[in-house]
């Protein structure tokens, strides 16, 4: 009988051990399963991320690109503006640097000889010129041109002129500009361009 309780006990040894085995076998396998499916898992998660990192990179690239043209043409743009206030200080202190009492007196007989010539006007001149021309041209200028012309010629002070003139041939309703912010505007729009 001990020969037989032996036999049976090998043979419940060896099942068991034999079932052991199966159970092992088949957790390592399901184990082996479940380590690939994460690591399969865990490479599409790296391959996502890598991927919308990628995409945010072009995004941030193309967002800098395109900073990077709006700071350029506004560069350029205030520099362009920088430049024509320049060029428009250059032509204002040109024009307000020729426009003397004694080139005044020139200019403004050659627009009223020239005026009247072409329209026989009736009717009174007014000449607007700053305080300091008014002195230069009431010295001399004034007595010549009421000789030559015959038409009376009133010369005035403005305050809102500070070299040039205005001249009007209504009478003061409306004017000539020929002051050097006029002209220097007129002339600076040439420059600009």
């Amino acid at each position: 009988m001990s020969e037989h309780v032996q036999e049976l006990i090998d043979k419940i040894k060896q099942e068991g051990v034999q079932a052991g085995e199966e159970v092992a076998a088949q957790l390592e396998k399901e184990a082996k399963q479940k380590a690939r499916d994460m690591i399969a898992d865990a490479k599409r998660q790296a391959e996502e991320i890598i991927q919308a990192a990628k995409e945010e990179q072009a995004k941030l690239e193309e967002s800098t690109r395109a900073s990077l043209q709006q700071a350029s043409r506004d560069t350029v743009l205030s520099l362009r503006q920088e430049i024509e206030k320049i060029l428009q200080k250059i032509v204002q202190k040109e024009v307000a640097d020729s426009l003397t009492g004694e080139q005044l007196c020139t200019i403004i007989s050659a627009v009223i000889s020239e005026s009247i010539k072409d329209e026989g006007m009736e009717a009174d001149i007014h000449v607007a010129v700053s305080k300091k021309d008014l002195e230069v041209l009431e010295k001399g200028f004034l007595a010549k041109m009421q000789k030559k012309i015959k038409q009376p010629i009133k010369l005035q002070a403005s305050e809102d002129i500070e070299h040039g003139f205005t001249i009007s041939y209504d009478g003061g309703k409306s004017c000539f500009d020929f002051t050097d912010a006029s002209l220097g505007h007129f002339l600076g729009s040439f420059v600009n361009t």
